[in-house]
């Protein structure tokens, strides 16, 4: 047998992503990680009422973003084929306009669902039971009309939470490209959002739809004339530790670095 071959078929005790898979399939026979069986719809509405749409930061100053955003220099056929993860970045700051398109983009409410059984307004990634588990933030570093430091993205208002000061260039694998980078969309998730529903099936839900999000932005950026890298490289507790966050409860699961385009 080749050594690759061998290395593939080979069951590691230590590799901890085999047993979080097996132990989130969905089985006819194993009960739910916080119920006896799957939770009645009256349970889930009730948690869903009691569970937080978004973070308030109610004691923050909050920064209204403008809902007439820019449109896109380019379709979607274009974006979906031109794409490509940036290198580098241009010079020059990006304006609050894109980021506000980048943001709403990305994880925006697009419809009330006041005539539904459920309380959560739809947004523009697919959600898992329409939980919506994740927060977006913005680490502003160089954008017009935003004062530097993070932010908290509320979606139900199109609004921004002033959190002050911060620096965590030193949490990233990639220090020189963040370095570069006008503007930095952190995205966290409120684990039990999703899990109080779906158990240990509910943490795949969260990082698939991270995964949604970030891709929206993306090719938002990209319609804007914008430069964009996801980035999975970054020192998850020391991130965390910076944002205030206890990492377990919620904690960052994706980054997103934006920027103007490098001079052809």
């Amino acid at each position: 047998m080749h050594p690759v071959d061998a290395f593939l078929l080979e069951e590691s005790e230590e590799a901890v992503w085999e047993s979080f898979h097996e132990n989130s399939k969905t089985s006819r026979a194993t009960p739910h990680l916080y119920f006896d069986r799957h939770p009645s719809d009256s349970t889930v509405l009730a948690m869903m009422n009691r569970l937080r749409e978004t973070k308030p930061h109610r004691d923050r100053p909050r920064i209204a973003l403008p809902y007439d955003l820019p449109g896109s220099e380019t379709g979607l056929d274009e974006a979906l084929t031109e794409r490509a993860s940036a290198r580098g970045f241009g010079p020059g700051p990006v304006g609050l306009a894109d980021v506000a398109k980048v943001l709403r983009c990305a994880y925006g409410v697009t419809r009330s669902n006041a005539d539904g059984a459920y309380p959560r307004p739809f947004r523009t990634v697919p959600s898992g039971g329409a939980l919506y588990p994740l927060e977006l933030y913005v680490w502003a570093r160089d954008v017009t009309g935003l004062e530097r430091g993070l932010h908290h993205y509320d979606p139900t208002t199109h609004e921004l939470h002033d959190l002050g000061a911060f620096e965590a260039g030193g949490c990233f694998v990639q220090g020189d490209l963040v370095a570069a980078a006008p503007a930095v969309v952190l995205v966290t998730a409120v684990f039990q959002r999703s899990a109080y529903k779906y158990g240990e099936r509910g943490y795949r839900f969260v990082l698939i739809e991270a995964g949604h999000a970030v891709q929206n932005a993306v090719l938002a950026a990209f319609g804007r004339g914008l430069a964009a890298v996801p980035v999975g490289g970054y020192f998850d507790r020391e991130l965390d530790a910076l944002m205030g966050l206890d990492g377990l409860h919620e904690s960052v699961v994706y980054t997103l670095l934006l920027g103007r385009r490098e001079p052809e």
